[in-house]
């Protein structure tokens, strides 16, 4: 029992602070292409020395138009650690008409010291996937 609740203090524990707040802005360029900012806060316990992702941009209709892939940090970058704050952007071409919108995903992450892979959902935290 104590084990377990060595684990949940370790992995952030299930209180309601998001464990990776991840931040979308837009900002147009140009005026004719617009930069998508993504920053993701690492709100754990532990430092972060793989993080990747998926930013996606979707039609008025709901179609994925594209998916393409953000690589935050590597191994060779160092860590993230606790409190701190990660940033990249995409640019794309701005649809003054019909606006698109954009949505990123958490692919992998690795923790420092830790061999294993895992993913991030918001409502369920991280869960190992490989």
């Amino acid at each position: 029992m104590l084990f377990l609740g060595f684990l949940a203090s370790l992995y952030g524990g299930n209180n309601n602070e998001e464990l990776l707040q991840i931040d979308i802005r837009e900002r147009i360029v140009n005026n004719n292409q617009i930069r998508i900012v993504v920053q993701i806060d690492n709100n754990t316990k532990r430092e972060i020395s793989k993080l990747d992702g998926f930013l996606m941009q979707i039609d008025n209709k709901g179609s994925v138009i594209s998916e393409n892939r953000l690589t935050f940090l590597e191994v060779s970058d160092g860590v993230l650690k606790p409190n701190q704050s990660v940033s990249k952007f995409m640019v794309f071409p701005l649809n003054r008409i019909r606006p698109d919108h954009y949505e990123f995903y958490v692919g992998k992450i690795r923790f420092q010291n830790d061999y294993r892979v895992y993913t991030y959902h918001p409502s369920i935290g991280f869960y190992r996937v490989d």
